[in-house]
């Protein structure tokens, strides 16, 4: 069971460049029976472990810009290390509700919205596979950043190091809306930046997390991450079939769904206690 649901948080973080990872800690918690603090660090690995793969595939194409993730990173880092040791502080039903208000937020407006919303245009993490190559001149020019952009990149890596965090997801939507508007037309590029940033962010954070809950049992979570990186892999090769055209939609109302059930599990009390 944990290998398949680890397979199905692959396949929506490769499909979904904002909020596909948003499934992955429901799937834990209402499939797996593992409770929702145990569940964060699985998650977010897995979501690391997949941003990395997407990352390899951007680094190769030279669609990364290694000054904007640099700034994601270093305002990303400590925000998922402060988020990280406070969340174990909160209750299980103050942790769900911050859950689903980022999934309200985070589902229709990023996945369901209609195609005149211009971060539409994002391609899915698993697009990077087949991304354009870059020239090596181009890929190698050093973006000279005024204060105010290096302000708002340190801000973007900083609400994406929380949302890491707190909800396993990757917040790219806030990196999004900051990079598209310092490196406009270029969307692989600004993909490619967030993969790299999330995938540092998120991996040292859910090495935090987990030594923070050493009780999380380590078998769920391999096969997890197992099936996660199984699953990304499948995206890769799949993304651009017609049939997943409205795979935003779908995911869009399934975030929704799953956030929501989440959330009253938790509050009824039937998931296990932190």
């Amino acid at each position: 069971m944990s290998l398949l649901l680890g397979v199905l948080a692959g396949m929506a973080y490769g499909l979904s460049a904002f909020a596909g990872a948003f499934i992955a800690l429901p799937l834990l918690v209402l499939a797996a029976g593992i409770g929702i603090h145990e569940s964060l660090p699985i998650a977010l690995f897995a979501l690391g472990i997949c941003a990395a793969i997407a990352a390899g595939d951007a680094v190769r194409a030279r669609q990364c810009s290694i000054t904007h993730a640099t700034w994601l990173i270093v305002g990303g880092v400590p925000m998922v290390l402060i988020a990280g040791w406070l969340a174990q502080f909160v209750s299980d039903t103050i942790l769900s509700t911050l859950f689903l208000v980022a999934a309200i937020v985070f589902g229709p407006l990023l996945l369901s919205a209609g195609r005149a919303y211009r971060h539409r245009t994002a391609p899915p993490p698993a697009s990077l596979l087949h991304a354009p190559k870059r020239a090596f001149g181009e890929s190698a020019q050093v973006f000279h950043f005024n204060a105010t952009q290096r302000a708002a990149t340190l801000f973007s890596g900083a609400g994406c190091g929380i949302m890491a965090a707190l909800c396993a997801a990757p917040g790219s939507w806030i990196g999004w809306r900051i990079l598209d508007r310092q490196m406009p037309g270029e969307a692989h590029l600004v993909v490619g930046t967030l993969t790299f940033s999330v995938a540092v962010v998120a991996i040292l954070g859910a090495g935090f997390e987990f030594a923070l809950a050493p009780e999380i049992p380590g078998y769920v979570a391999g096969l997890f991450v197992l099936g996660a990186v199984s699953g990304m892999g499948i995206a890769r090769r799949v993304h651009h079939l017609p049939l997943l055209r409205s795979s935003n939609t779908v995911m869009g109302v399934a975030v929704i769904i799953l956030a929501l059930a989440l959330w009253v599990a938790v509050v009824s009390g039937a998931t296990p206690d932190a």
